[in-house]
């Protein structure tokens, strides 16, 4: 045991070798933040170090930086320090006291936790930042009033200069390393308050803010975190649905995103990765807050009384507030609407309804040219979930489903009815737990617009 005033020679007795993050994981973090360096995923942070390498940061017990293995709390491995004008961090080189009790310093192997790993997977070239903007350069400096009395404020706040400046939290906010100063006049941000800002004051929307070492002064991204109203962000990528839907879909992504119907940092940073995930096709880094058709919630289906037949009431098209169904106005797609309804065969429904998910951003498995039961199988970019759609025209608030047209009663082939290629991916989808199960198609009918839908089921069609 070291004796309490012995001095550990740091750069020899605690190696990083242990600490780095594999490489292939490290472009699946955050870009450098600009003035910090430090890269994110979800509440955990990393730095590239300038020998080289990528580790996770912490603190430890006296709130130093150290480097910190996956599987503790409090950090213990070499100290670190931000390299002055750069983004790059690298080991402290002075010797470190090493206190009696502090046997901990002592580096133990980083091993990813089965959890960690897929998670930092699924986190690709997710930027909290603009890829045009480059790592090193500099902001110009806040000159918002935005200055409080702490003395007269109930929720947190940050001090910087000696300015005190309300940030963006709640009672049950999360732990995050990126914080959000705003205008002191703004109560918690809801979505309704969000998207207001941002659509007709967006210079008076919150700031990130990050605690740069070795000291932790406060630094305030002079940026805008969101270049546009939060419902525009969804109709650059699903252009043809109805602003209802765009609505709906824009808030359950705020609400799923931070947890709770109002914001906190750990929220505001994902809505942030998530659009740049949009705007840099591959895999997003919360897929679930990230696809409207994951975010569906199952829809029951109904029994008859008379005996096998079943059906799925349809939520009203116009209601707002809440997403249980998508709908595709017709009227961003007039033409090909047009010529579809001089169309009767389940060949042209399944040509629509392909042209249709394709317009929005999905990949669409080749159709097969079966005249029965019409159904796609399709994909999106951002994650490997797998959606099976079987395609219906109502013209009542109702899918009915008898079992003449159920093709499992029927004796039709998976194989048949969607292709071979599809089929196949279909079952090692389902094997995996990776299949989505949907229905949609025209609604027509008195009293509202027509409308393209699609719900979510989860009847296996297996």
């Amino acid at each position: 045991m070291a004796s309490q005033a012995s001095i550990s020679d740091a750069p020899l007795s605690v190696t990083l070798d242990n600490y780095y993050l594999s490489p292939e994981l490290v472009p699946m973090l955050s870009e450098p933040d600009p003035t910090s360096g430090i890269r994110t995923f979800r509440t955990r942070t990393y730095v590239d170090l300038s020998e080289g390498g990528t580790v996770l940061l912490g603190r430890d017990s006296e709130q130093n930086y150290r480097a910190r293995s996956g599987i503790e709390l409090v950090a213990s491995g070499p100290r670190l320090e931000q390299v002055e004008g750069s983004h790059l961090w690298r080991r402290i080189a002075h010797p470190e006291v090493l206190h009696e009790g502090d046997s901990d310093l002592i580096s133990t192997p980083h091993r990813l936790s089965d959890d960690e790993a897929s998670q930092v997977t699924a986190l690709k070239r997710s930027r909290t930042v603009s890829q045009s903007e480059a790592p090193g350069q500099s902001l110009p400096a806040f000159n918002k009033n935005w200055a409080i009395d702490p003395r007269f404020i109930a929720s947190g706040f940050i001090t910087l200069d000696n300015v005190h400046y309300k940030v963006v939290t709640r009672s049950d906010a999360r732990e995050h390393p990126i914080t959000y100063i705003q205008p002191p006049i703004h109560p918690t941000y809801d979505f309704d308050l969000l998207e207001a800002t941002l659509r007709h004051t967006p210079d008076e929307q919150p700031r990130g803010a990050v605690q740069i070492p070795p000291h932790n002064h406060w630094e305030i991204d002079t940026r805008l975190p969101f270049e546009k109203p939060l419902t525009a962000y969804v109709r650059d990528c699903f252009p043809d649905v109805t602003t209802t839907t765009l609505e709906n879909i824009a808030r359950r992504q705020f609400e799923l995103a931070n947890d709770s119907p109002f914001a906190d940092a750990a929220g505001l940073t994902a809505l942030r990765q998530i659009f740049n995930s949009w705007k840099n096709p591959g895999l997003a880094p919360y897929p679930h807050w990230s696809d409207p058709l994951l975010m569906l919630p199952t829809l029951p289906t109904t029994s008859s009384s008379r005996g096998a037949a079943r059906s799925i009431t349809l939520p009203i098209p116009s209601a707002t507030g809440t997403l249980e169904r998508l709908d595709f106005d017709p009227l961003r797609f007039q033409r090909q609407w047009l010529f579809f309804q001089t169309t009767y065969t389940p060949v042209e429904f399944k040509r629509f309804m392909t042209a249709l998910l394709t317009r929005n951003g999905y990949t669409v498995m080749e159709p097969s040219s079966y005249n029965s039961f019409p159904a796609l199988v399709f994909q999106r970019a951002e994650h490997d979930y797998v959606f099976f759609i079987s395609l219906h025209r109502t013209r009542i608030p109702k899918i009915s489903l008898p079992t003449y047209l159920d093709p499992n009663t029927a004796g039709v082939l998976l194989e048949n009815q969607i292709g071979e290629a599809a089929a196949k991916v279909v079952r090692e989808a389902h094997a995996a737990n990776k299949i989505i199960w949907l229905r949609g198609g025209t609604e027509i009918r008195p009293g509202i617009p027509d409308t393209v839908f699609i719900i979510r089921d989860d009847y296996s069609r297996l």
